[in-house]
């Protein structure tokens, strides 16, 4: 035995012997080849950063502030062996809303003394999240839902309530089978009701609402929760996923004064051209100071920012360039406009633009205006039209969703509510006739 191991040894000092010397050739060679490749290379130049596109060749000049041509890009933009207005894998998606045969009717499993009610938060998309989310949850309590109340109070301060957006009586036919939704808590013995006030963690789940509400419901009847936004966990039951697409594409309809101004807004884009691409631009002077970015405006913006991101106390942001290197910032309006051209749309398509106040105006705007001149927005096609729904900001972004929703192209630079939503009707969630 003693014999055999030292033979085994002996045979694997002789493969080492071998093997070692192979190795270390390999290694030199590719150390070569690199160092051949690093000198070959040219030398890296102010062009070929990313903050100074210059390599665009063409015919349409991009103006800087001063009127100076910062770049230089294709009129029409890159050339593609496809339809760029139409999506190959658009026949492979179908609807996933259809409730399942053992998701039970909602007068089987509704308790006649639980009711719940809730106030949302944010805005309308933000807003519409929460109410999705209500839905849910008194059926995961089976529960009585009170029609939502819209939060009136926050930044947006739009005074406007459920039934001055949504059309109450299509929301509470369409979910007749899933949860029983009333206008009001109904009085008991000649007197209201109070429902008690209690506000749940975000992303609660089906055991945390059956722990922590539950008790209370059956206790007191009727409950309200406040803050309602992100309230429900994103893992849940299948048929309880597909309640929320029901909710959100198909109970969820805008009143008759908000899409008929819609389709006005939808019919003039239409008759400038035959397709349009809307953008859902996210660059409000707030958001750009939550996200914690930097976009190279000096001093000026990082006070300008900074003295914003004071209303959020919790929010501590140590690298603002970092999180910018690390994509996870908005796209500017001038990234939007290349990312777009670099897709192969030109100079003459029609641009459809949603959005707040744009940090740095026009200023900021007038790269991407000159890479898409025909640029539209809700108040240039339909000024005095407006004024009916100009002093209320959830009807103006209903309009807004509209108009992005009857898009050939949507096109968003932060995945925020609106473009998570608009992505699943489109694609996911609509029940294809």
């Amino acid at each position: 035995m003693a014999f055999q191991r030292r033979r085994q040894h002996h045979n694997h000092q002789h493969r080492l012997r071998v093997v070692v010397p192979i190795i270390s050739s390999v290694f030199s060679a590719l150390l070569i080849l690199f160092a051949l490749l690093s000198f070959l290379a040219p030398s890296p130049s102010d062009t070929d950063h990313l903050h100074h596109p210059r390599r665009f060749t063409s015919t349409d000049n991009v103006d800087g502030p001063t009127g100076v041509p910062v770049f230089r890009v294709q009129r029409d933009g890159g050339k593609l062996d496809r339809d760029i207005w139409s999506s190959r894998n658009a026949q492979f998606y179908h609807g996933c809303s259809i409730a399942s045969s053992k998701f039970a009717k909602a007068g089987d499993v509704t308790h006649s003394n639980r009711y719940l009610a809730i106030v949302t938060s944010g805005g309308l998309n933000q807003q519409r999240t929460g109410i999705i989310d209500a839905v849910v949850a008194a059926r995961i309590l089976n529960a009585t839902l009170v029609i939502p109340k819209l939060d009136q109070k926050s930044f947006w301060k739009d005074a406007s309530d459920f039934s001055e957006i949504f059309d109450v009586d299509r929301f509470i036919s369409v979910l007749s089978k899933d949860v029983k939704i009333i206008k009001q808590i109904p009085r008991k013995g000649g007197k209201s009701l109070t429902p008690y006030h209690m506000r749940v963690p975000r992303k609660c789940n089906e055991k945390c609402y059956q722990n922590r509400v539950l008790p209370v419901l059956l206790k007191r009847h009727a409950v309200q929760l406040s803050k309602f936004d992100y309230r429900l966990a994103n893992k849940l039951d299948t048929d309880l996923q597909k309640l929320r697409c029901r909710v959100n594409y198909h109970a969820l309809s805008f009143t008759d004064s908000i899409q008929k101004m819609g389709e006005k807004l939808v019919h003039q884009m239409r008759m400038k051209g035959k397709h349009y691409i809307a953008l859902h631009l996210r660059f409000e002077p707030d958001m750009l100071a939550f996200s914690g970015c930097y976009y190279g405006g000096g001093d000026k913006e990082r006070k300008e920012l900074g003295a914003i991101r004071k209303r959020w106390k919790t929010l501590h942001i140590s690298n603002p360039d970092k999180e910018r290197r690390h994509g996870k910032c908005p796209l500017t309006p001038l990234e939007v406009g290349l990312m777009l051209r670099a897709l192969g749309y030109g100079s003459d398509v029609h641009i459809y633009v949603a959005s707040g106040e744009v940090y740095g105006g026009e200023e900021t705007l007038a790269p991407l205006k000159a890479l898409f001149p025909n640029f539209y927005s809700k108040e240039t096609i339909a000024s005095k039209e407006l004024e009916p729904f100009s002093s209320f900001s959830s009807r103006m972004a209903a309009l807004d969703f509209i108009v992005c929703d009857e898009s050939d192209i949507f096109v968003t630079n932060n995945n925020g509510n609106m473009a998570k939503i608009l992505a699943g009707r489109r694609y996911t969630c609509f029940i294809l006739s």
